[in-house]
Protein backbone atom coordinates (compact mmCIF):
# COMPACT_ATOMS: atom_id res chain seq x y z
CA UNK A 1 0.00 0.00 0.00
CA UNK A 2 0.86 3.10 -0.85
CA UNK A 3 -0.01 7.29 -1.24
CA UNK A 4 -1.38 8.59 -4.26
CA UNK A 5 -3.77 11.36 -5.44
CA UNK A 6 -7.49 11.13 -4.03
CA UNK A 7 -8.63 14.41 -4.63
CA UNK A 8 -7.78 17.31 -6.64
CA UNK A 9 -9.14 21.48 -6.72
CA UNK A 10 -8.91 24.63 -8.35
CA UNK A 11 -9.05 28.12 -8.30
CA UNK A 12 -8.22 30.56 -11.29
CA UNK A 13 -10.45 33.75 -10.02
CA UNK A 14 -9.01 36.95 -11.82
CA UNK A 15 -9.75 38.49 -14.92
CA UNK A 16 -9.08 36.51 -18.78
CA UNK A 17 -6.53 38.68 -20.08
CA UNK A 18 -6.56 37.77 -23.98
CA UNK A 19 -3.49 38.05 -26.37
CA UNK A 20 -5.13 41.27 -27.75
CA UNK A 21 -4.03 43.01 -24.36
CA UNK A 22 -0.22 42.76 -25.65
CA UNK A 23 -1.13 45.16 -28.51
CA UNK A 24 0.14 47.76 -26.67
CA UNK A 25 3.64 46.76 -26.36
CA UNK A 26 3.53 45.87 -30.13
CA UNK A 27 2.98 42.05 -30.00
CA UNK A 28 -0.21 40.42 -31.89
CA UNK A 29 -2.45 37.25 -31.38
CA UNK A 30 -0.84 35.63 -34.31
CA UNK A 31 2.63 36.01 -33.04
CA UNK A 32 2.19 35.21 -29.27
CA UNK A 33 0.26 31.92 -30.34
CA UNK A 34 2.68 31.19 -32.79
CA UNK A 35 5.90 31.66 -29.98
CA UNK A 36 4.48 30.06 -27.51
CA UNK A 37 0.66 28.61 -27.91
CA UNK A 38 -1.23 30.84 -25.57
CA UNK A 39 -4.30 32.87 -26.20
CA UNK A 40 -5.15 33.90 -22.61
CA UNK A 41 -4.33 33.25 -18.76
CA UNK A 42 -5.70 34.47 -15.89
CA UNK A 43 -4.28 37.46 -14.10
CA UNK A 44 -5.25 38.33 -10.17
CA UNK A 45 -5.98 41.40 -9.07
CA UNK A 46 -2.59 42.78 -7.15
CA UNK A 47 -4.64 43.48 -4.30
CA UNK A 48 -5.50 40.10 -4.00
CA UNK A 49 -4.36 37.79 -0.94
CA UNK A 50 -2.31 34.40 -2.58
CA UNK A 51 -3.58 32.87 0.48
CA UNK A 52 -6.70 33.19 -0.16
CA UNK A 53 -6.59 32.37 -3.50
CA UNK A 54 -4.67 29.02 -1.89
CA UNK A 55 -7.46 28.67 0.32
CA UNK A 56 -10.20 28.86 -2.55
CA UNK A 57 -8.59 25.79 -3.80
CA UNK A 58 -8.05 23.91 -1.02
CA UNK A 59 -11.29 24.24 0.68
CA UNK A 60 -13.44 22.13 -1.34
CA UNK A 61 -11.12 18.81 -0.46
CA UNK A 62 -11.60 19.85 3.22
CA UNK A 63 -14.94 19.91 2.91
CA UNK A 64 -15.05 16.81 0.84
CA UNK A 65 -12.97 15.22 3.77
CA UNK A 66 -14.44 12.96 6.41
CA UNK A 67 -12.24 14.33 9.03
CA UNK A 68 -10.35 17.28 8.51
CA UNK A 69 -8.58 16.57 11.47
CA UNK A 70 -7.14 13.89 9.62
CA UNK A 71 -5.08 15.51 7.28
CA UNK A 72 -1.62 16.14 8.92
CA UNK A 73 0.24 17.65 6.43
CA UNK A 74 -0.03 21.07 4.34
CA UNK A 75 2.57 22.06 1.75
CA UNK A 76 2.25 25.32 0.08
CA UNK A 77 3.78 25.65 -3.26
CA UNK A 78 4.74 29.00 -4.67
CA UNK A 79 7.37 30.89 -6.91
CA UNK A 80 5.49 34.18 -6.54
CA UNK A 81 4.87 34.62 -2.77
CA UNK A 82 6.31 37.59 -1.58
CA UNK A 83 5.81 37.10 1.81
CA UNK A 84 8.37 35.61 3.74
CA UNK A 85 7.41 36.28 7.75
CA UNK A 86 5.55 34.73 8.57
CA UNK A 87 5.09 32.33 5.76
CA UNK A 88 1.15 31.87 4.13
CA UNK A 89 0.93 28.53 4.54
CA UNK A 90 -0.32 28.73 8.18
CA UNK A 91 -3.20 30.93 6.84
CA UNK A 92 -4.32 28.99 3.98
CA UNK A 93 -4.22 26.47 7.20
CA UNK A 94 -6.64 28.63 8.88
CA UNK A 95 -8.36 29.85 5.35
CA UNK A 96 -8.93 25.99 4.30
CA UNK A 97 -10.32 24.98 7.67
CA UNK A 98 -7.66 22.40 8.37
CA UNK A 99 -7.31 21.92 12.35
CA UNK A 100 -4.42 23.59 14.21
CA UNK A 101 -2.62 20.05 14.57
CA UNK A 102 -2.05 20.59 10.93
CA UNK A 103 2.12 20.72 10.05
CA UNK A 104 1.97 23.66 7.79
CA UNK A 105 5.16 24.91 5.41
CA UNK A 106 6.16 27.05 2.43
CA UNK A 107 7.76 25.18 -0.43
CA UNK A 108 9.68 27.08 -3.48
CA UNK A 109 11.45 24.89 -6.07
CA UNK A 110 10.15 27.14 -8.83
CA UNK A 111 8.30 25.71 -11.72
CA UNK A 112 9.51 22.40 -10.23
CA UNK A 113 7.79 23.12 -6.88
CA UNK A 114 4.67 20.73 -7.58
CA UNK A 115 6.82 17.30 -8.72
CA UNK A 116 8.83 18.72 -5.20
CA UNK A 117 5.81 18.92 -3.15
CA UNK A 118 4.32 15.78 -4.47
CA UNK A 119 7.73 13.45 -3.52
CA UNK A 120 7.57 15.39 -0.24
CA UNK A 121 3.74 14.35 0.60
CA UNK A 122 3.90 11.11 -0.76
CA UNK A 123 6.93 10.36 1.31
CA UNK A 124 5.06 11.68 4.86
CA UNK A 125 2.16 9.19 4.12
CA UNK A 126 4.59 6.13 3.22
CA UNK A 127 6.70 6.99 6.28
CA UNK A 128 4.02 6.94 8.06
CA UNK A 129 4.39 10.24 9.55
CA UNK A 130 0.90 11.30 8.10
CA UNK A 131 -2.36 10.05 7.47
CA UNK A 132 -3.57 12.76 4.83
CA UNK A 133 -1.01 15.43 3.23
CA UNK A 134 -2.67 18.45 1.07
CA UNK A 135 -0.43 19.64 -1.54
CA UNK A 136 -1.23 23.17 -3.13
CA UNK A 137 0.50 25.35 -5.92
CA UNK A 138 -0.64 28.80 -5.87
CA UNK A 139 0.85 31.75 -8.32
CA UNK A 140 0.54 34.99 -9.31
CA UNK A 141 3.08 35.31 -11.91
CA UNK A 142 1.75 38.55 -13.72
CA UNK A 143 3.34 39.94 -10.41
CA UNK A 144 6.67 39.11 -11.27
CA UNK A 145 6.95 40.31 -14.76
CA UNK A 146 7.71 43.49 -16.50
CA UNK A 147 3.77 43.77 -18.10
CA UNK A 148 5.85 46.18 -20.59
CA UNK A 149 8.89 43.25 -21.49
CA UNK A 150 7.94 41.67 -24.99
CA UNK A 151 9.48 38.37 -24.00
CA UNK A 152 7.92 37.49 -21.01
CA UNK A 153 4.94 39.89 -20.51
CA UNK A 154 2.64 37.51 -22.21
CA UNK A 155 3.90 34.05 -20.89
CA UNK A 156 2.63 34.08 -17.81
CA UNK A 157 -0.41 33.35 -15.97
CA UNK A 158 -2.06 32.80 -12.17
CA UNK A 159 -3.76 30.65 -10.30
CA UNK A 160 -3.80 27.77 -8.05
CA UNK A 161 -4.73 23.78 -8.00
CA UNK A 162 -4.49 21.01 -4.63
CA UNK A 163 -4.13 17.93 -4.44
CA UNK A 164 -4.71 15.61 -1.41
CA UNK A 165 -3.01 12.46 -0.95
CA UNK A 166 -3.58 9.11 1.33
CA UNK A 167 -2.79 5.53 1.10
CA UNK A 168 -5.04 3.11 -0.75
CA UNK A 169 -4.63 -0.31 -1.06
CA UNK A 170 -4.95 -0.29 -4.74
CA UNK A 171 -2.03 1.83 -4.81
CA UNK A 172 1.50 1.23 -6.41
CA UNK A 173 4.56 2.84 -4.83
CA UNK A 174 5.72 6.17 -5.84
CA UNK A 175 8.77 6.56 -8.41
CA UNK A 176 10.57 9.79 -8.62
CA UNK A 177 13.81 11.31 -9.76
CA UNK A 178 14.88 14.57 -9.41
CA UNK A 179 18.00 17.03 -10.02
CA UNK A 180 19.39 20.37 -9.75
CA UNK A 181 22.48 22.55 -10.74
CA UNK A 182 23.04 25.94 -9.31
CA UNK A 183 25.66 26.61 -11.69
CA UNK A 184 22.87 27.13 -14.18
CA UNK A 185 21.07 29.78 -12.09
CA UNK A 186 21.65 32.64 -14.59
CA UNK A 187 19.29 31.46 -16.94
CA UNK A 188 16.19 32.24 -15.66
CA UNK A 189 16.36 34.85 -12.71
CA UNK A 190 14.13 37.89 -11.15
CA UNK A 191 15.78 41.21 -11.95
CA UNK A 192 16.52 43.89 -9.75
CA UNK A 193 14.47 46.31 -11.57
CA UNK A 194 11.54 43.84 -11.19
CA UNK A 195 10.68 41.75 -13.82
CA UNK A 196 11.92 38.03 -15.29
CA UNK A 197 15.01 37.33 -17.52
CA UNK A 198 16.05 34.37 -19.09
CA UNK A 199 17.88 32.89 -21.78
CA UNK A 200 15.43 31.95 -24.32
CA UNK A 201 17.65 29.39 -26.33
CA UNK A 202 19.37 27.65 -23.59
CA UNK A 203 16.53 27.48 -21.31
CA UNK A 204 14.01 25.90 -24.14
CA UNK A 205 17.54 23.01 -24.95
CA UNK A 206 17.37 22.10 -21.47
CA UNK A 207 13.89 21.98 -20.59
CA UNK A 208 12.97 19.69 -22.91
CA UNK A 209 16.07 17.71 -22.46
CA UNK A 210 15.55 17.00 -18.62
CA UNK A 211 11.77 16.90 -19.38
CA UNK A 212 12.04 14.19 -21.58
CA UNK A 213 14.73 12.14 -19.65
CA UNK A 214 12.82 12.29 -16.56
CA UNK A 215 9.61 10.67 -18.58
CA UNK A 216 11.27 8.77 -19.58
CA UNK A 217 12.72 7.40 -16.02
CA UNK A 218 9.29 6.88 -15.05
CA UNK A 219 8.53 4.66 -17.33
CA UNK A 220 11.78 2.70 -16.89
CA UNK A 221 11.52 2.56 -13.31
CA UNK A 222 8.15 1.02 -11.60
CA UNK A 223 4.68 0.95 -12.88
CA UNK A 224 4.37 3.25 -16.20
CA UNK A 225 2.45 6.00 -16.10
CA UNK A 226 -1.39 5.78 -17.84
CA UNK A 227 -1.04 9.95 -18.22
CA UNK A 228 1.98 12.43 -19.15
CA UNK A 229 1.59 16.21 -17.95
CA UNK A 230 4.88 18.37 -18.86
CA UNK A 231 4.87 21.77 -17.00
CA UNK A 232 3.21 24.56 -18.94
CA UNK A 233 5.73 26.50 -19.86
CA UNK A 234 5.29 27.04 -23.21
CA UNK A 235 3.66 24.90 -26.49
CA UNK A 236 6.58 24.31 -28.27
CA UNK A 237 8.79 23.29 -25.36
CA UNK A 238 5.71 20.81 -24.94
CA UNK A 239 5.69 19.45 -28.35
CA UNK A 240 9.03 18.72 -28.27
CA UNK A 241 8.60 16.94 -25.08
CA UNK A 242 5.53 14.75 -26.33
CA UNK A 243 7.55 14.28 -29.99
CA UNK A 244 10.74 12.32 -27.98
CA UNK A 245 7.96 10.76 -25.24
CA UNK A 246 5.59 9.44 -28.12
CA UNK A 247 7.17 5.89 -28.05
CA UNK A 248 5.41 5.67 -24.63
CA UNK A 249 2.15 5.59 -26.02
CA UNK A 250 0.19 7.40 -23.34
CA UNK A 251 -1.90 10.63 -23.60
CA UNK A 252 0.19 14.17 -23.39
CA UNK A 253 -1.51 17.02 -21.82
CA UNK A 254 -0.75 20.27 -23.00
CA UNK A 255 -3.16 22.57 -21.61
CA UNK A 256 -1.12 26.03 -22.27
CA UNK A 257 -3.59 27.73 -24.18
CA UNK A 258 -5.89 29.06 -21.54
CA UNK A 259 -3.48 29.47 -18.62
CA UNK A 260 -0.61 30.41 -19.90
CA UNK A 261 2.54 29.50 -17.69
CA UNK A 262 1.42 28.91 -14.12
CA UNK A 263 4.97 27.94 -12.93
CA UNK A 264 4.16 25.21 -10.04
CA UNK A 265 0.63 25.30 -10.67
CA UNK A 266 0.70 24.69 -14.23
CA UNK A 267 0.75 20.87 -13.68
CA UNK A 268 -2.13 20.47 -11.42
CA UNK A 269 -3.77 22.67 -13.15
CA UNK A 270 -3.17 21.05 -16.68
CA UNK A 271 -4.22 17.71 -15.35
CA UNK A 272 -7.24 18.97 -13.64
CA UNK A 273 -8.47 20.26 -16.63
CA UNK A 274 -8.26 17.75 -18.51
CA UNK A 275 -10.16 15.42 -16.07
CA UNK A 276 -12.92 18.03 -16.40
CA UNK A 277 -13.07 17.72 -20.10
CA UNK A 278 -13.63 14.01 -19.49
CA UNK A 279 -10.28 13.32 -21.59
CA UNK A 280 -9.08 11.52 -18.74
CA UNK A 281 -10.53 8.48 -16.70
CA UNK A 282 -10.69 9.00 -12.37
CA UNK A 283 -8.51 6.26 -11.82
CA UNK A 284 -5.02 5.88 -13.56
CA UNK A 285 -1.68 6.66 -12.59
CA UNK A 286 -0.44 10.56 -13.24
CA UNK A 287 3.07 11.21 -14.42
CA UNK A 288 4.33 14.78 -13.78
CA UNK A 289 8.01 15.87 -15.07
CA UNK A 290 9.40 19.73 -14.98
CA UNK A 291 12.13 22.40 -15.29
CA UNK A 292 12.46 25.10 -13.82
CA UNK A 293 15.12 28.26 -12.59
CA UNK A 294 17.58 27.03 -10.15
CA UNK A 295 18.04 25.15 -12.10
CA UNK A 296 15.69 22.54 -10.94
CA UNK A 297 14.14 19.43 -12.79
CA UNK A 298 12.21 16.21 -11.80
CA UNK A 299 9.49 13.67 -12.47
CA UNK A 300 7.31 11.85 -10.46
CA UNK A 301 4.62 9.19 -10.92
CA UNK A 302 1.98 8.38 -8.43
CA UNK A 303 -1.34 6.62 -8.64
CA UNK A 304 -4.61 8.86 -8.82
CA UNK A 305 -8.29 7.57 -7.94
CA UNK A 306 -10.66 10.42 -7.93
CA UNK A 307 -13.71 11.74 -6.94
CA UNK A 308 -16.70 11.56 -9.44
CA UNK A 309 -17.23 15.80 -8.67
CA UNK A 310 -16.12 18.56 -10.83
CA UNK A 311 -12.23 19.73 -9.56
CA UNK A 312 -13.23 23.43 -9.24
Amino acid sequence: MSAGIVDIATAKPGRRIDNDHFASIGLTDEWIRRRSGIGSRSWLPDETPLADVAAEACAPIVTRTDAPSSIDALIVVSTSVRQRIPGVAQKVARLAGLAPSVMALDMNAACCGFVYGLVTGVSLCDAGQARQVLVCSVEAMSRMVDRTDRQTACLFGDGSAAVLLADHTDFAGCCRVTGCDGSQASLMRETEAGGIALDGMQVYDRAVRRMSESAQYLFDHGPAPTVLVGHQANSRILEQVRSFSAHLDVPFVNRIENSGNTSSASIPLAFAAELDAGALPTTGRLGAVAYGAGEAWGGVAVDYRLPAVPAS
